[in-house]
């Protein structure tokens, strides 16, 4: 049996088959559009929640840092003090007044407390012997076998309270001395955190220890009754003995209105569905039924046959005719039906007239325009379909949304017969449907979260308001465009490779991105991406929802700036030097390099404190820590660890320039400050500790800092000192070589000595670097790597080398008039010379004053000097270059590249660094370098020179790599002119 015959003969079972089909269908789409909503906020909530989790945590860790690093200032104090108890108190004191959440301070020699401040409500702690006592011994024991700062607790303390105890294990002359303790009380610590905002915004939480010590409870804090319900975690380092910090919403990811709400969806839609779709099958059977009725009654009267049959076309439910002549309106049964009444409800004398009760059903509001669009209608000829919607009353006291259609009957000329008939059919459901949409798009218009929607080829059909807000692009101008024009440039191809992979598979994506706004700023944002596709699976419309966090990442960096940096003076505090000194310290033992640590304590601040006021101080502390921030390179650090001392890591700094340093800043502070009304003259003692003869780690560069700053105090304040006696020396000999050398040029003690090039693959010489010698009267052979550093630090470099490009241009043109000049000569540009704006027009007047042309010099920069600043060395090169002159870099890969910049620079070769070629031959990190260089110029067409190359074995396997130039002792040494002179005269000859 088909479907056309179980219509025709069970139509009810049909439909309520269908019906049940529907039901079935609808309800598993309705389930599944609940899971996927379900995740979805449960994703937007453990979002936020991990947010409010990593700010609380990140509270606590900058709290406990900050105040745990006051045990190793009483560690320094007790290497520093012969007698310990003489001045402990006026320390401490001093101390804890930057130590606000600190219980106490003690000082345990032998393990037993001898000292406590203050003394107040800490008496009890005297005498406690930390090494024996059965609940605190084993921590302090492993506190002495790991040497290093170690904390314990939360546990019950001597003084009746809970709280946190670190200590310090302190060495004098090597011995074990004792131990520097910092108490915490944990309430105050908890306080801090204000962990209680979390219980106030809906959280529980839980505080607990990762790793608690046998036997002790994992738990510190927290609110939640019972265990939290898949909470999100954040980490706090505490040392040795790290935190974590677990919260969850308290009445869970979803509250149980929502389950209500989906649920009240998911069995309300499907039966819904099920019994429209009854409904229209009926409908539908009916219609065909109504059909077969007309069909047979074709034997009736022509104007009823009519009549019938505009019926049928206008509608299938009530009907109504109107008399033109007689102003008489005629009702169906089923007309009242659908307003829950019935016809005989109306008086009638033989024939029901109803245009007064019409015009009463209507809601007044509707009423006088009901009637005057059907009285134009018929007025004007009832030309046409008349057509109307308004509101009429029910029965039962509801509204219902009529819509009146109705044509008028004409003979087979064309002439009105006087009667109009049509249909009112119910449209409550559809105009509630409208609403709903009209809804639906002011909510799209006015959400706060920008929306756009593209087809399938990603072409923008549609916006809102917000996204106009958010991204600047108005209607006109996102329609036709697609979403590339809002790429900022930060991601690569494969990051969004990626996300349309996981669109294509998962129907879905989201995550953070970097865009551009039409005004050209760069924002970050949060973007879901959804996909529309038919049954199929074929893409239709892809829907993408945009919200602005640029306040998120505003407060994260906010968070940022509280953990790392010194918020009265701005300037890094303890844990971010720590960080910084980390990663200067490992790029300095990988380059072999030196770095300087310089130790500023400002003289008699206690007497600016006690005299004006601890605020005053402050402004003081803020006003210094700008003075000198301004000689600070961008690559150095400084830092105030607390109190009025500061910390200037200076990475790649000898002792010379550690002096320099020192020196600066000592005449910075000539200047007096003006601090509320009073010009204060500050001076400050500094103590220098260099890596690696003073230390490889910070903590020791900072104690032989410290002990070196107290000798400049007791050398009269106001000046510098060295760690070490042997350095001071040095440092004589420094100042020596810098006063000598600014009489160098002027008694003509410099030579310029030459070093050949050799393409590696023919032998041929391709030219020339010019290498600078200075031989002094008194001081003899300097190497040029004790003063040219001088040099640049003093800015005698920039006359040295005028001068050398003078002398080198001028024995090239003395060469080239010989017949035997090399083809190219190489000279080593400093960064003082580099950025002096007028170098370009100095090169050319010396080369103009040699007669020599520009194609035979090649400058070379090192790569430290071009990453300086990129945009200005990129336009300092475009000149150099547009004149004709060849550049190279030098020493590529001993500093910090940017390959976007690199292939803006338009050079002609890199020059690989001894340092990398020295042990080429069994260092494989060496090699992987040299490798990586040499594939990197091949693809940007750069040549490649090696230098230092020493043994035939180094220069086989630089010809394997693919080099092509060298230079270095097994090709010749530098040699001075009269010999380089020689050796071109030889390799002519040999030529010849």
């Amino acid at each position: 049996m088909n479907f056309r015959s179980l219509e025709q003969r069970h139509p009810k079972t049909l439909s309520w088959i269908v019906a049940l089909v529907t039901l079935i269908a609808s309800g598993a789409l309705t389930i599944a559009w609940m899971s996927k909503e379900r995740d979805s906020l449960i994703r937007e909530q453990r979002l936020l929640a991990s947010t409010l989790a990593a700010n609380h945590a990140r509270i606590i860790e900058a709290n406990l840092r900050h105040s745990l690093s006051a045990a190793y200032t009483l560690a320094t104090y007790v290497r520093n003090v012969r007698n310990v108890g003489e001045r402990f108190q006026t320390v401490t004191e001093d101390m804890l007044q930057h130590y606000p959440d600190v219980q106490s301070l003690s000082l345990s020699p032998g393990g037993i407390i001898r000292y406590v401040s203050p003394l107040e409500d800490n008496r009890a702690a005297l005498g406690f012997n930390q090494l024996a006592d059965p609940e605190q011994g084993r921590e302090s024991r492993l506190t002495l076998e790991d040497n290093e700062l170690r904390v314990a607790g939360p546990l019950r303390l001597v003084q009746g309270m809970d709280g946190i105890v670190a200590r310090y294990p302190v060495t004098v002359n090597g011995a074990f001395w004792g131990f520097a303790n910092v108490t915490l009380r944990l309430d105050r610590l908890l306080e801090v955190a204000r962990l209680d905002e979390l219980e106030r915004q809906g959280y529980h939480y839980e505080l607990k220890r990762l790793e608690p010590p046998p036997g002790e409870p994992a738990n510190i804090s927290g609110n939640a009754p019972q265990p939290l319900n898949q909470p999100v975690e954040q980490r706090i380092e505490v040392p040795n003995n790290p935190w974590v910090l677990s919260i969850a919403p308290a009445r869970g990811w979803l509250q149980g209105s929502w389950y209500f709400m989906a649920w009240g969806t998911a069995l309300l839609l499907p039966l819904l569905l099920g019994y429209l779709a009854k409904v229209l099958l009926e409908l539908r059977w009916h219609k065909r039924h109504l059909e077969r009725e007309v069909a047979n009654r074709t034997d009736e009267l022509l104007t009823s046959l009519d009549r019938y049959r505009s019926l049928i076309a206008a509608s299938n439910t009530g009907a109504w005719e109107y008399f033109h002549a007689d102003d008489y309106l005629e009702c169906s049964p089923e007309y009242f039906s659908m307003l829950g009444r019935y016809l005989s409800d109306y008086p009638t004398d033989g024939r029901p007239n109803l245009t007064q009760a019409w015009a009463e059903l209507i809601h007044p509001e509707d009423r006088a325009n009901a009637v005057a669009v059907f009285k134009d209608y018929i007025d004007q000829g009832a030309e046409g379909t008349y057509e109307n919607r308004f509101r009429m009353i029910h029965a039962d006291g509801h509204w219902v949304w009529v819509l009146s259609r109705g044509q008028s009957l004409r003979n087979e000329e064309g002439e009105l017969r006087g009667i109009t008939v049509g249909t009112h059919i119910d449209i409550t459901q559809q105009v509630q449907s409208e609403a709903q949409l009209e809804l639906a798009a002011k909510v799209f218009e006015r959400g706060s979260e920008g929306v756009l929607i593209t087809d399938a080829e990603q072409k923008i059909v549609m916006i809102n308001n917000a996204f106009t807000r958010i991204t600047g692009y108005t209607e006109e101008e996102a329609l036709g465009q697609t979403p590339k024009m809002l790429a900022s440039g930060r991601h690569d191809h494969a990051f969004y490779r990626e996300m349309w992979h996981d669109i294509t598979r998962r129907g879905f994506w989201q995550g953070e991105v970097w865009n551009r706004r039409k005004n050209g700023e760069i924002y970050p944002e949060w973007l879901s991406i959804s996909q529309i596709t038919t049954d199929d699976g074929v893409p239709t419309y892809y829907i993408g929802i945009v919200s602005d966090i640029s306040r998120l990442k505003e407060d994260q960096e906010e968070i940022h700036r509280l953990a790392y940096y010194d918020p009265l003076t701005n300037l890094p505090n303890r844990s971010l030097l720590e960080e910084r000194a980390a990663f200067a310290l490992r790029i300095a033992q990988r380059n072999n390099d030196t770095l300087a640590l310089l130790f500023l304590d400002l003289d008699n601040f206690k007497n600016i404190n006690d005299s004006l006021g601890h605020k005053a101080g402050d402004r003081l502390l803020q006003a210094f820590a700008d003075r000198l921030q301004g000689m600070v390179r961008e690559e150095d650090t400084f830092a105030r660890p607390g109190g009025d001392e500061f910390i200037l890591l200076l990475p790649a700094t000898d002792a010379s320039g550690a002096a320099h340093a020192a020196q600066k800043l000592l005449s910075l502070l000539n200047r007096p400050f003006r601090i509320d009304g009073y010009d204060l003259s500050v001076t400050s003692s500094v103590g220098i500790a260099l890596y690696p003869e003073d230390g490889t780690h910070l903590s020791e560069l900072y104690t032989n800092a410290d002990i070196a700053m107290y000798r400049a105090k007791q050398k009269g304040r106001n000046t510098y000192s060295f760690f070490t006696p042997e350095l001071q020396t040095h440092y004589v000999r420094l100042m020596r070589v810098e006063n000598a050398l600014r009489q160098a040029l002027e008694h003509n003690q410099f030579e310029l000595y030459y070093q050949p090039q050799q393409e590696l693959h023919s032998g041929t010489v391709i030219g020339f670097e010019a290498l600078l010698r200075w031989n002094h009267p008194d001081l003899g052979r300097v190497s040029p790597a004790e003063f040219i550093p001088i040099a640049e630090s003093s800015g005698l470099i920039v006359p040295i080398g005028e001068w050398v490009l003078r002398e080198a241009t001028q024995q090239l043109r003395r060469w080239i008039d010989a017949g035997i000049a090399p083809p190219k000569m190489a000279i080593n540009l400093s960064a003082a010379q580099f950025h002096q704006p007028n170098l370009p027009d100095m090169v050319l007047s010396i080369l103009d004053d040699a007669a020599l042309p520009p194609e035979y010099l090649e400058l070379e920069l090192t790569e430290s000097i071009t990453m300086d600043d990129p945009e200005r060395a990129v336009t300092m090169i475009n000149r150099l270059h547009g004149a004709g002159i060849s550049l190279s870099i030098d020493d590529f890969g001993t500093g910090y590249s940017s390959l976007s910049y690199l292939k803006r620079f338009k050079i002609s070769k890199l020059k690989i660094d001894q340092s990398f070629v020295r042990d080429i031959t069994n260092d494989n990190d060496d090699r992987v370098i040299i490798s990586t260089i040499i594939t990197l110029s091949q693809s940007l067409g750069l040549r490649v020179i090696a230098e230092g190359v020493e043994t035939q074995a180094q220069r086989e396997f630089l010809r394997r790599l693919g080099c092509h130039d060298i230079q270095g002792y097994l090709f010749s040494r530098p040699i001075n002119a009269a010999d380089a002179e020689a050796f071109l005269r030889e390799t002519v000859a040999s030529l010849r």
